[in-house]
């Protein structure tokens, strides 16, 4: 991407030593509010003026020392604008910026790129994301600050950036990148998350992202929630063809464990096996937000773990999903019970929507349907707040509805 110039630095104009001119010092710097390249002329220094000296030497003399002044005040943060609140906006994404004026920063105080950069420094990094979750949410907002460049907007005040601009980017992610539903929506949730913490430090009043258009267009393939009839025959084939898949699933479905790192890495010692006191530990490495947590784990499910498996009998210090079909030293690939659940339901004609994670929503949404307090539910997923388990119940279509289904009053 061609690189814009933001400064072309103090110089002198000595009018081809012409001292019937006036002489003076230019700087010209690109106005973070128009985007465009603005020129100022600087005659004095300390009250005195340049062309008060009678000879060509002493007006080169003292115009040094008015570029030396101009650039000493750069390097401190000063504009050529009339705008006294002290900005800046760090562009991360794109290129590196002219050393020593701003270092790593351009002058700029209300701009989204601005913004976005300090969003993502003090509060999406320290957030205890996942690497790869992180690096998701950072390319997501990368592609919105160069939707905001393509249109002129990303130098502009970010109080213009209004409901009718977001909408013309959701329309665009839409019609034109054609997104499938759930990163559509997932756009939507990042870029709110995003302008309410620039409303929190009152950058801007309000949160233009709303009144959206629908993304009907294209097919989502996320991961749904597997109806009761094909999970009995899933798990039917699985345990007579892939026990340790099987296994897996399980502790999505009962633990509520997601299906990377939470299982995969999962080892022995990371199981309670005690009646009455049972759980699996998930250490913080390995949990999504990086926060250790503890998950009851069902007595119907501790049974099969201790009579199916006796995993009680193994090292403490092996994974569970070891290669070969049993716990060992060394965890299995990455992708390889994903690729597993993938001929299962292949075997089985089932709808791509079932996918190997689809295990943990169709647990949490058993759960709900089941009438169990939210709180609990919340907890089981590791969510770190019920608004988060609300939202994540809704998108899988579920709620509470076993009380109304069975105690809707009579007429």
């Amino acid at each position: 991407m061609r690189r814009k110039k933001i400064l072309v630095y103090p110089h002198l104009c000595n009018r081809k030593g012409d001292l019937r001119k006036k002489w003076y010092v230019e700087i010209s710097q690109r106005n973070p509010r128009t985007n465009e390249m603005e020129r100022r002329r600087f005659e004095t220094l300390e009250d005195v003026n340049i062309n008060s000296f009678s000879t060509a030497d002493e007006r080169r003399q003292f115009g040094e020392k008015i570029v030396a002044d101009l650039r000493q005040k750069l390097e401190t943060g000063w504009t050529i604008f009339n705008d006294t609140t002290r900005v800046v906006y760090e562009d991360q994404t794109q290129y590196a910026l002219e050393a020593r004026v701003y270092k790593k920063m351009v002058e700029s105080n209300l701009n989204a790129v601005y913004w976005l950069a300090r969003y993502i420094e003090e509060a999406l990094k320290p957030s205890g994301l996942r690497a790869e979750t992180l690096t998701t949410y950072i390319s997501r907002y990368r592609i919105f600050r160069l939707w905001l460049e393509s249109k002129g907007y990303a130098s502009i005040d970010i109080t213009a950036i209004n409901n009718e601009k977001i909408i013309a980017f959701f329309t665009y992610l839409r019609n034109e990148r054609k997104l499938s539903k759930r990163t559509y929506n997932s756009y939507i949730e990042i870029l709110i998350v995003f302008f309410n913490f620039v409303v929190k430090q009152k950058g801007i009043t309000a949160n233009p992202v709303h009144s959206l258009p629908e993304n009907y267009m294209f097919k989502d393939m996320g991961a749904e929630r597997i109806q009761r009839d094909d999970l009995r025959r899933i798990f039917q084939l699985m345990d007579r063809d892939d026990k340790q898949l099987a296994l897996a699933c399980r502790f999505e479905l009962y633990c509520g464990l997601r299906p990377g790192y939470e299982v995969r890495l999962l080892r022995v010692g990371d199981i309670d096996f005690r009646e009455g006191y049972s759980k699996v530990r998930v250490l913080a490495f390995n949990a999504k937000k990086k926060q250790r947590r503890e998950v009851v784990i069902p007595d119907n499910f501790l049974k099969y773990l201790i009579e199916e498996w006796h995993l009680q009998d193994y090292d403490k210090n092996l994974f569970v999903f070891g290669k070969n079909g049993q716990p060992g030293e060394h965890c299995i690939g990455k992708n390889n019970l994903r690729y597993r659940f993938n001929k299962i339901r292949e075997k089985l004609g089932l709808p791509l929507e079932y996918k190997f994670y689809s295990m943990k929503h169709t647990g949490a949404t058993m759960l709900a349907e089941q009438g169990k307090p939210i709180i609990n539910i919340r907890d089981h997923l590791g969510h770190t707040s019920i608004a988060t388990t609300e939202h994540y119940l809704n998108r899988h279509g579920v709620n509470n509805s076993q009380t109304i289904r069975h105690n809707f009053p009579a007429i």
